[in-house]
């Protein structure tokens, strides 16, 4: 029995170098849950732990600092100033990895609670140590970190240990990380005075999603913010996780892209079908299905805040983690919200603003510069909107874009996203450091090649379903198609440079998601998008 010690150790020092836990996944790995269950009871039986202790942090000096002044340092560089919203947000998704991997994905989600007040935060987290089933309470007064401590509302967990799902269970909290690593961005970002409800969540049926999902909403209001914590996909060998092997860095964004949609969109169903369809491994998978169960069809607004992954940080997508950043807003008087406006500086639904010729000057010399301090070892320059464009500038929207590299007319790094997961000025300057760096069909940029590149961007519209191929035009419309769970994206240009028809188009499409040339004709969905392209020589 003693040999199951090492094993639980082993597991969360490997977690530090990859940043972050292997998820459990329910059903597949039963057997190392278990072990890992029966691990975590015997570590877990020492004495001090009972009802009413503070819990102590596990992941100071190893995960965040250990030092008060440097963990505030440290957290207040992540968040940043308050982030501008127009609704107060009711909860949030943010990742629990390490600081060094996800600190700054999760600076963005909780920036936008910053200097808030509430009474009560509600914390959800998977279970990475522990197998079970339903909801798990802790049995504390109050949680520590090098902060300070945050009392736990008594009153709100007893509620809880009534009903259905949810179990007294301290067992399942004393080694989690995924709690606990919110708790010092809460303690800076937040007005001082607020409880924790911390509840880790474990195996979900349908019956016990919903009651666990009425239980928790029983809990929020207008002085309460929910916390989701999560990764999305966890990518490699050490994840067990590698639904392909080629296309690496797009193919995760394209895989994290369609959950974020459907996380968006508040569709549980979608949400369902997605993870039964690609098998991906977002460990957070069913606390977040506790809040989609919810939000959907409630009057609520999620939007993207931050999106990264650890293969872009640490230039190696053998082993990748993404770590994503959202946040919920509830359009009712009850959460303060007031009602929902369309954003600033006249864009609507399918059709957003066009750039400016200095924006697309300014986002073009930023993606230049962004590659050549890359190339050269030195400091990137800030990805941000400067004063003269405005608050109402497109540079501030979350759009999608692709960073395109050409040399003489021939593709040297082209990479992007469908959907924008971060402000324009931002997702410009990471896209072109994909595209010179990280497209797997091409060696990573040299420093002789910099003068001889030419950059290309494409801003995208939204992307939207049509009911067949007919419905396509070419030179207009950029195409995702998808079917039976592979996809594959041309940009608007694509076609007209290459001298395609709408058929020949479609063929390519098919064999770039690795199907047959001719499965396009049925059973197949496809959305499309426009795109305001512009590069160095000229615009279009």
């Amino acid at each position: 029995m003693a040999a199951a010690k090492p094993e639980v150790l082993a597991l969360a020092d490997r977690d530090r170098v990859a940043g972050d836990s292997r998820p459990i996944p329910s059903r597949s790995r039963i057997a190392r849950a278990c072990a890992a269950a029966v691990a975590c009871a015997l570590l877990l039986a020492a004495p001090g732990r009972g009802r009413g202790d503070v819990r102590q942090p596990i992941l100071a000096g190893s995960w965040y600092p250990g030092d008060a002044a440097e963990l505030r340092k440290a957290v207040e560089a992540y968040l940043g100033p308050p982030a501008a919203v127009e609704l107060p947000p009711s909860a949030l998704i943010a990742p629990h990895a390490g600081y060094q991997f996800s600190g700054a994905t999760a600076g963005k989600a909780f920036a936008s609670v910053r200097g808030r007040s509430y009474d009560r935060v509600v914390l959800l987290g998977p279970s990475h140590r522990l197998a079970f089933s339903g909801a798990a309470l802790p049995e504390h007064s109050a949680w520590r970190t090098p902060l300070g401590e945050t009392p736990l509302d008594q009153n709100a967990l007893a509620s809880l240990a009534g009903r259905r799902g949810f179990q007294r269970l301290p067992a399942a909290h004393a080694k989690e990380h995924s709690l606990e690593i919110e708790l010092p961005f809460l303690q800076v970002a937040l007005a001082p005075g607020f409880k924790l409800v911390p509840i880790v969540i474990g195996r979900l049926d349908e019956e016990t999603l919903a009651s666990i999902g009425e239980a928790v909403e029983a809990l929020l209001g207008p002085r309460a913010l929910l916390v989701v914590s999560s990764d999305f996909t966890h990518f490699g060998p050490n994840y067990g996780y590698t639904p392909f092997r080629d296309d690496i860095p797009r193919r995760i964004h394209d895989l994290d892209n369609d959950a974020i949609g459907a996380i968006g969109r508040l569709s549980p169903t979608e949400f369902d079908d997605y993870l039964s369809r690609t098998g991906v491994t977002i460990c957070g998978a069913e606390p977040i299905r506790v809040l989609l169960g919810m939000y959907s069809g409630k009057p609520v607004r999620a939007s993207t805040l931050g999106y990264a992954r650890s293969g872009d940080l640490m230039g190696d997508f053998t082993n990748s983690v993404s770590y994503v950043a959202m946040a919920f807003a509830t359009a009712d008087e009850a959460a303060g919200g007031g009602t929902i406006r369309e954003p600033a500086g006249g864009s609507t639904p399918g059709r957003p603003r066009m750039l400016s010729e200095k924006e697309q000057a300014f986002l073009l010399d930023l993606a230049r510069r962004t590659i050549g301090a890359a190339l050269r070892g030195s400091d990137a320059p800030p990805a941000r909107v400067p004063d003269e464009f405005g608050e109402d500038s497109p540079l501030h929207e979350q759009r999608g874009v692709f960073v395109t590299l050409t040399d003489s007319g021939d593709l040297r790094g082209c990479i992007g996203n469908i959907v924008g997961t971060e402000p324009l000025v931002r997702g410009v300057a990471h896209q072109a450091i994909n595209a010179a760096f990280h497209d797997p069909r091409f060696p990573a940029l040299r420093p002789d090649e910099l003068a001889e590149i030419e950059v290309e961007i494409s801003v995208l519209t939204p992307p939207v379903p049509v009911p067949g191929y007919d419905a396509i035009e070419v030179g207009r419309h950029g195409v995702l198609l998808e079917k039976d769970g592979r996809r594959a994206v041309f940009l608007p240009q694509v076609a007209p440079e290459q001298g395609w028809d709408r058929e020949t188009m479609l063929r390519h499409l098919c064999r770039k998601a690795g199907l047959g040339s001719e499965e396009w004709r049925s059973g197949t969905q496809f959305e499309v998008f426009e795109a305001q392209v512009f590069e160095e020589k000229h615009s279009r």
